[in-house]
């Protein structure tokens, strides 16, 4: 694990260790006990730190997309408004490289709140970040995660998301792996046939498709997904990426009045798998079975889900 080599400026030093009963990795961060809570109630009036002319409350910028036109091929830091895009150091860092992408320059809480044209740069962000953290010779994964709400862990409401460089791929990716391998047909794949035929199809794009996986872990699992099995996420059309993500908010804060979600890509780098977002909606609880036992329960079937985040376009638009 990186311990700030190649992120000088992500100190202090966080440490990486290891269940000796599991062989679960745990990354050690003291620094993020001191992380300000600027969400729901403890949200006042205090000044967002991710929002256009608060840029000196962040570690400086080390890429940003501008708001007219596209940004070159180098980096392009940014640390002062005229942005839509904003990339820096967390501040309170998980691990050695830890980024921060700030998710357009209006203050949005919901992911749906921002419009079409940012989500497409969002996912160019996303692409770009990606590449140039995994051209760091200690990181062999770059992990990338959203957290929206207090209850689904963000600790500003600004819309955004992050990125940890690993060292390798956690636990949960390696898992699947393993289990696809050892399958004579694409698991991802097959899921995208049985979700057409069974109607668990949210919506589609030219290259991508929404879905409620089958069967879901928690209720209101969704997952978005390349139609493509050997699509590359660094290279997948990103109007298209943008679209359908900004389709599937829409339908969340529409059909689950605005709750709070967790979303998480799966790729790994260098290698076939078939990549693609998770999206969990903190509707319920995890309890002793789920945290005990990494067994799940859920109440709502995926055509269920389907149908009501389907749905769920409509009342947001109205």
């Amino acid at each position: 694990m990186v311990n700030g080599g190649d992120h000088a400026h992500h100190a202090p030093v966080t440490s990486l260790l290891v269940d000796p009963t599991t062989g679960r990795p745990i990354l050690m961060a003291h620094a993020r006990q001191s992380r300000p809570f600027l969400t729901g109630a403890q949200s006042g009036d205090k000044p967002c730190p991710f929002c256009p002319g608060n840029e000196h409350e962040t570690p400086p910028s080390c890429d940003a997309w501008p708001l007219v036109g596209e940004p070159g091929p180098a980096p392009a830091p940014r640390n002062e408004p005229g942005w839509d895009v904003r990339v820096f150091p967390n501040k309170y860092p998980a691990n050695g490289c830890h980024e921060v992408i700030a998710e357009g320059a209006t203050h949005a809480d919901q992911a749906s709140d921002l419009d079409v044209a940012t989500w497409r740069r969002v996912v160019r962000m996303w692409q770009r970040r990606i590449r140039a953290i995994e051209a760091m010779p200690s990181i062999g994964c770059a992990f990338l995660f959203k957290n929206v709400g207090a209850a689904a862990g963000a600790s500003i409401v600004h819309s955004h998301s992050q990125i940890l460089g690993l060292a390798e791929p956690p636990p949960r990716l390696l898992l699947e792996q393993q289990l696809a391998n050892a399958l004579p047909h694409c698991p991802w794949c097959r899921t995208i046939g049985t979700a057409q035929r069974d109607g668990r199809v949210v919506c589609e794009t030219d290259s991508h498709v929404v879905l409620t996986p089958d069967p879901p872990k928690l209720p209101n699992e969704v997952w978005t997904l390349p139609k493509r099995c050997d699509d590359d996420f660094l290279t997948t059309d990103a109007d298209s990426l943008g679209t359908a993500l900004h389709t599937l908010f829409t339908a969340i804060s529409g059909a689950l009045k605005r709750p709070a979600w967790n979303l998480w890509l799966h790729r790994m780098p260098r290698a076939r798998f078939h990549w693609h977002f998770e999206l969990q909606p903190r509707t319920g609880q995890l309890a002793g079975l789920e945290l005990g036992g990494d067994m799940y329960i859920n109440s709502i079937s995926a055509v269920a889900s389907a149908e009501k985040l389907r749905l769920g376009l409509g009342d947001a638009t109205r």
